[in-house]
């Protein structure tokens, strides 16, 4: 009963505000739905966008029943949590019993991470799902089934391979009979990487013209820095909050994230394989992201059943003592029976605390397109950077967009509205060719999310 209960509430507070504003790659998502055929989004969309098609094709599939709002568009996400939550179960019932699957079940679902990402129009939930139904066939020693997933791993998000791979090695190193385990292990990722070798070519090519403009795009990416790796650790157990001032963030976020951590830790010990599923993908992304950054958290959460797996296999233990001994903090008898007896209700009310204040607070919600969309008059043209509009395009479609970066030449409106949105990243100084053209700005709006909106006055032009 409480397994169904946990599940039933795990959705219900999915749908909190799941009709926020979408941001702008959910809104690339929903223009990607809504133009390309789902037969032809291989090869119509694919081979010029950095990612496999299988996510593109299934949101296809679902939206040409459900529809295109905020909600059909990331309903899918919400159920491939689901789905992932409860094979986290079945592994941490295989690995104990049905209490550590349970509390596994549970510290997955309320993760704050993966509440934000099962609101998520994206393929990092769909990816989470196939992983660690892979690691469920994995620990069951199915390897039909485990290089079934694998495939559908791949073709969903290519940072799956990082996690292929730790499965594969500690497989080998675990097994007798090495080769014949490496092999049959590595038949799916093999297959994967035939299939999608040619799309891979093309994509590779087109991510090199496409990143001529990109000027500062690294710094999206997630460069080999000791705060990128830091933060896969802190929102790995608060999820996507932020606030300033950091100091009071870093603290207020930073105590139970050490706390969470450290019975993680003490779980790993218990079961060292799966501390090296955990740890081998990092160290993967990390000697990569020296020459193609990719530390972003988001790119690893496939890792979070790892790490639910990690704090259940340890909750029922006496860690009470084991903490309170490695931290050297003197305590009352009476409070350290209280959290030894309790541990997994403290982990789990960070956890809802973080999940709420995220779910709630709409300062803590994506990018307000919805908002500043309201906000647009449809004979008034918008300038911004055409890859970046598609926000624009979902909100008001009644508006006209034209590429801020060509307004050197062009000719314009007496009044125009300008979105400066991902200037920085094309390096870009919209202010600095406004004024060439004898432009002045009368009025900017702001919307959550570091969004803007500028109306500009242009008297002549230039």
């Amino acid at each position: 009963m409480y397994l169904y209960l946990c599940f039933i509430f795990a959705f219900l507070i999915r749908l909190i505000n799941l009709n926020q504003s979408l941001w702008l790659d959910e809104s690339i998502v929903a223009k990607v739905v809504k133009t390309i055929p789902f037969h032809l989004i291989p090869t119509q969309l694919s081979p010029g966008d950095v990612h496999p098609p299988l996510y593109y094709m299934a949101v296809s599939a679902w939206t040409s029943l459900f529809g295109y709002s905020e909600v059909a568009l990331r309903m899918p996400s919400v159920l491939f949590s689901l789905i992932a939550g409860w094979f986290v179960y079945k592994i941490g019932t295989m690995l104990k019993n049905h209490k550590t699957g349970l509390w596994a079940a549970a510290f997955f679902l309320f993760n704050p991470l993966i509440i934000y990402y099962s609101q998520e129009a994206r393929m990092h939930m769909m990816a989470a799902m196939f992983l660690t139904i892979t690691l469920y066939y994995f620990v069951k020693k199915d390897i039909f089934l485990f290089n079934v997933f694998t495939v559908f791993s791949m073709i969903t998000f290519y940072g799956s391979g990082f996690f292929i791979a730790a499965m594969i090695i500690v497989g080998v190193f675990s097994g007798k009979k090495k080769l014949s385990t490496f092999v049959y292990l590595s038949i799916g990722l093999l297959i994967s990487l035939f299939l999608l070798s040619p799309l891979l070519y093309f994509q590779i090519l087109n991510a090199k013209a496409g990143l001529a403009d990109l000027k500062n795009w690294s710094m999206a990416l997630g460069k080999a820095e000791l705060k990128n790796v830091a933060m896969i650790f802190l929102k790995f157990a608060t999820g996507r909050l932020s606030w300033y001032p950091k100091i009071s963030y870093y603290l207020i976020a930073g105590i139970p994230t050490a706390f969470i951590w450290l019975v993680a830790v003490l779980g790993a010990r218990k079961n060292k394989q799966l501390a090296l599923i955990f740890v081998i993908p990092l160290f993967i992304g990390l000697f990569i992201s020296f020459w193609a950054p990719m530390m972003m958290y988001f790119r690893f959460l496939y890792l979070v059943p790892v790490m639910s797996l990690l704090i259940a296999v340890q909750i029922g233990e006496p860690i009470g003592k084991q903490i309170f001994k490695q931290i050297r903090v003197p305590i009352q008898n009476q409070i350290k029976r209280l959290i030894r007896t309790h541990i997994g209700f403290a982990i789990l009310f960070f956890y809802c605390v973080f999940s709420f204040v995220y779910l709630l607070f709409p300062v803590f919600h994506r990018e307000d397109w919805k908002g500043l969309g309201k906000n647009l008059n449809e004979n008034t043209p918008v300038y911004m950077i055409l890859p970046s509009s598609d926000p624009v395009s979902y909100y008001r479609s009644d508006v006209r967009v034209f590429e801020l970066r060509d307004i050197k030449k062009a000719v314009v409106p007496e009044t125009i509205n300008v979105i400066p949105y991902t200037n920085e990243i094309y390096g870009l100084n919209h202010a600095g060719l406004l004024k060439e053209k004898g432009c002045i700005k009368e009025s900017e709006q702001h919307f959550r999310g570091d969004l803007i909106l500028e109306k500009w006055k242009c008297l002549r032009n230039a």
